[in-house]
């Protein structure tokens, strides 16, 4: 490694959120950020990701991408760019398998109707609503899951990451809300003790794998357009990044085909994303070493607070209108926009019964409540009358725990959820 990786010795970026006893004699040693990538691989949220949208749900087909894979993708991207960057290996595939494990079913547009019905609130029969002045973000969430949700021992919730994964899971995206300029609102129950929410990631690691969720958005989501047919093959031709890497690397396609067969598609992909990785690398190594002249060490580790992994200017210009063109030409699809607006129906619906009638939510969410509003550890259910009820429904922990419950859920098991919630024939 160089000498700019985070280290595996550093105090700082090794700090847990709680203690934890040294391993018995005989166990095989591991580094705290191998740790880290071990606990997450074996999470349950991270299994769930194979069961979330990326941009089409499984209905679509066996080949597209959901939110496990895009992961994975995500992982190989950062780990090339560490390995050539001379990079901590370990810490960038802890903070890339868990950069995501926060998502909502549905994709995107699941995070944005539980980021509204927090906000803004949701019409109830008789008129209420439900807002906390409280956001849902999945880089927050994804932190939320791993610090609160995930268990490894009865001592506390969580799996008790290091501060450098957990820094770089919750940087991975930006922090601050577009409108408010401020941190997005998370309540009490998010520990971001030394985290600063208007910088990049604090080590090279983290801003890593930020980039590489870049690169994969801008490519394999690319990918999977041009597969559907939302994407014109011709009109993917002709944009600038794509022709200036094709005329780079000498490639040349059949310009009398809207339908390239998978192997043209695969081919044009994979250098494009070796392209974008190839100029990170070159735009970094200059960054990193004019960072590092005019900076020193913090009790032994360098502190990035400037963006330092980045594309080449010229490069950059041309991948933001390249991901632009793709995000727009999914989103005002027809087929995106009617599973978008299914989603938002679901979500919605379902909130709106948990939130009106508790006990339709399960045992261990119910528990959960109880466990943190009152410290009561054995739950039952007929400590839920009608009194209960309605201080709970005012009670904005128990708003966010039905957010945390159906942020939790894969599109199969939401939409099982639903028709168990309101088709009067479902068991």
């Amino acid at each position: 490694m160089e000498d700019y990786a985070a280290r595996n010795d550093s105090v700082f970026l090794k700090h847990r959120l709680h203690q934890e006893t040294k391993d018995p004699v005989g166990v095989i040693r591991r580094d705290p950020f191998q740790r880290d990538r071990d606990r997450i691989l074996h999470s349950r949220a991270f299994r769930r990701m194979m069961h979330k949208t990326q941009i089409f749900n499984a209905n679509k087909g066996d080949h597209y991408r959901n939110r496990l894979t895009h992961t994975l993708e995500v992982n190989q991207i950062a780990r090339s760019i560490g390995k050539d960057l001379g990079l901590n290996d370990e810490l960038v595939e802890a903070i890339a398998l868990g950069h995501d494990v926060g998502h909502t079913p549905f994709g995107h547009i699941g995070e944005r109707t539980l980021g509204k019905i927090l906000t803004e609130g949701i019409e109830l029969r008789d008129g209420k609503v439900c807002a906390i002045q409280e956001d849902f973000k999945h880089n927050f969430q994804s932190l939320r899951v791993l610090d609160t949700q995930e268990s490894r021992c009865e001592a506390y919730m969580g799996i008790n990451l290091t501060f450098a994964t957990r820094e770089g899971i919750l940087k991975h995206t930006k922090c601050l809300n577009k409108k408010t300029g401020k941190p997005y609102q998370y309540g009490d129950n998010l520990n971001l003790d030394g985290i600063e929410m208007d910088k990049p990631s604090i080590t090279l690691e983290g801003q890593t794998v930020a980039i590489a969720d870049e690169i994969a958005q801008c490519t394999h989501d690319l990918e999977d357009g041009v597969r559907s047919g939302i994407i014109d093959f011709r009109e993917l031709l002709e944009q600038p990044l794509v022709k200036d890497f094709m005329s780079q690397y000498g490639i040349k396609a059949n310009e009398h085909t809207n339908t390239p067969a998978y192997e043209t598609r695969s081919f044009i992909i994979k250098h494009l994303v070796g392209f974008l990785i190839s100029d990170v690398d070159k735009a970094s190594e200059k960054k990193i070493k004019s960072y590092i002249e005019q900076t020193s060490k913090k009790d032994g580790d360098y502190w990035f607070t400037e963006p330092c992994i980045v594309f080449s200017d010229e490069v950059d210009v041309n991948r933001k209108k390249l991901q632009k063109w793709v995000s727009d030409k999914i989103i005002r699809s027809e087929e995106i926009s009617i599973s978008d607006s299914k989603s938002e129906y679901i979500i919605r619906q379902m909130f709106r019964a948990f939130y009106q009638h508790p006990l339709e939510l399960p045992d261990y969410v119910l528990g959960r409540y109880f466990r943190l509003s009152s410290d009561i550890k054995d739950f039952n259910r007929d400590l839920l009358n009608d009194k209960v009820i309605e201080e709970m429904q005012k009670d904005s922990l128990f708003i966010r725990l039905i957010a945390d419950h159906i942020g939790g859920m894969t599109d199969q098991y939401a939409s099982r959820t639903y028709k168990k919630l309101y088709y009067p024939d479902y068991i």
